[in-house]
């Protein structure tokens, strides 16, 4: 053997020994990679790789559900201690995803089980610390609720509540079927949240908001399928959602009902707020809204500066369905 050789041998077995990536997955799987991305690209994906190996002492060609889920909460813990960005954490989580599932159809193709524990991750929104003034106040809800109600539009108002009462995503309630609805041993109307991250949710609706929704299925008919829908009588998108808030927010605004506008998200941040401020705990309250435990510090600020005298309570905002019996009925 040449000492040229015997450099490359060495060279190669060292990082083979330190990474331990397995000649069946750079010979059946990286070569895909290898061949049809860029340089650069390339070059991403395979630090990616490695830094999972370093993780888990193996290639992703073995993967378990708790590996996948050690590698998703360092990804996190590396973003809240400022050694990882928040960009490159998606972009590392978002490699992962896809080089699991070229090897979940790789494998499958072939003839054995592979599962892909990556593929319903996704990382919460950047973590910030948010001020006082980034989610509306109590009279500003209010005001927004109310003007749904006075304009006869209880799937607005539906819309609006679901995401302030009970702190749902623009995503869940576009992704809401009336297969999801159903009541408890009590009575109490529910949700059955669809499994995210392989965790699901189920999640009592406050009664005032449960009257309403119950009266709106039963007014529009709804058999199955999505709760809402657009004026295509398809099912509403997140852009539909957004646009329905900001031509509210628009007249809310110029008539100084409202301080500026706000989006879907912004709804959300104030409802997991409000839980906060009347008590209950970041654990319960991340477990109840599907956020990730320790994303929940971005709401000390608010929290700190607005001391509440209530009762821990999950609904501190209370409807009144009487208000809206007449539009229901309409």
């Amino acid at each position: 053997m040449s000492s040229c050789m015997t450099k490359l041998y060495y060279t190669t077995a060292f990082e083979k020994g330190k990474h331990m990536i397995s000649a069946k997955f750079e010979d059946e799987i990286w070569i895909y990679f290898q061949t049809n991305l860029r340089p650069r690209t390339r070059k991403e994906y395979w630090n990616v790789i490695k830094s999972f190996d370093k993780l888990t002492g193996h290639d992703p060609l073995k993967l378990t559900r708790k590996e996948a889920t050690n590698y998703y909460n360092s990804l996190i813990e590396k973003v809240n201690s400022g050694r990882l960005s928040y960009n490159t954490a998606v972009m590392r989580l978002s490699v992962m995803k896809s080089v699991c599932t070229f090897i979940e159809t790789y494998t499958v193709n072939h003839g054995k089980r592979y599962v892909n524990h990556f593929e319903s991750m996704s990382l919460p929104e950047q973590d910030k610390i948010l001020p006082k003034d980034a989610i509306p106040d109590t009279k500003e809800i209010d005001n927004l609720l109310s003007a749904a109600l006075d304009a006869n539009d209880n799937k607005a108002f539906l819309i609006f509540s679901l995401v302030i009462k009970m702190g749902l995503t623009n995503q869940e309630i576009c992704n809401l079927n009336k297969e999801y609805i159903c009541r408890n041993q009590t009575g109490h109307l529910c949700i059955n949240m669809p499994p995210k991250n392989h965790i699901s949710r189920f999640l009592i609706i406050p009664d005032d908001l449960g009257t309403i929704l119950d009266k709106y299925i039963v007014a529009e008919n709804i058999q199955s399928g999505a709760l809402f829908t657009n004026i295509r009588k398809n099912r509403i998108k997140m852009r539909d959602t957004e646009r329905l808030l900001a031509s509210y927010t628009d007249k809310l605004v110029k008539a100084k009902k409202l301080r500026k506008h706000y989006t879907m998200q912004t709804l959300r941040h104030a409802a997991i707020s409000y839980m906060l401020m009347g008590g209950a705990s970041k654990d319960e309250v991340a477990s109840y809204t599907g956020v990730t435990g320790k994303w929940m510090n971005r709401y000390d600020k608010i929290i700190a500066d607005n001391v509440i005298n209530v009762a821990a309570n999950y609904n501190v905002i209370n409807i009144n369905p009487s208000k809206i019996d007449k539009n229901v009925s309409d």
